[in-house]
C-alpha cells in the first residue's frame, strides 16, 4: 500500500470526509472533536456513563442537523487508543428513533469516560 502511495499520490479532492473529522491534527477535526468532547462530559451521568441518545441530543439542540457521518466518525475515534471513552457492548441502549431516522427498532451501546474508572 505505501509503495502504490508513493507512485501514485491520493489526489486531495478525493479525501475522505471521514478522514478529516476524526483527524485532530487539522482545525476542522479538533472543532468538531471538542464540541463533540465536551457534549459527552455534559451529558455524562455521576458514574461517567455516556448515553449516546443524550449526546446527539445535545449537540442537535447546539448546532441543529449534524452530519451523521461525522457524528459515527466521533464515536470511533473517541473510543480509540487515544480517546478519552471506552465502548460497553453489555450494557445498551435503544436508539432514540426522532434523531436516527431508520434505527428505531436498534440499540447501541453506552460509553464511559475513562477518567470515571
Amino acid at each position: 500500500m505505501t509503495t502504490q502511495l508513493a507512485a501514485t499520490p491520493i489526489d486531495p479532492a478525493q479525501m475522505s470526509l471521514l478522514d478529516l473529522v476524526t483527524d485532530t491534527g487539522t482545525p476542522l477535526g479538533s472543532l468538531h472533536r471538542d464540541d463533540f468532547e465536551a457534549a459527552c462530559r455534559a451529558v455524562a451521568d455521576v458514574d461517567g456513563w455516556v448515553n449516546p441518545n443524550l449526546v446527539s441530543a445535545e449537540l442537535h439542540r447546539r448546532f441543529g442537523e449534524i452530519n451523521p457521518n461525522q457524528y459515527s466518525a466521533m464515536w470511533s475515534s473517541s473510543c480509540a487508543k487515544a480517546g478519552f471513552m471506552d465502548t460497553h457492548r453489555d450494557r445498551r441502549v435503544p436508539i432514540d428513533s426522532t434523531r436516527s431516522r431508520g434505527n428505531g427498532a436498534k440499540e447501541v451501546p453506552m460509553r464511559r469516560l475513562r477518567s470515571a474508572s
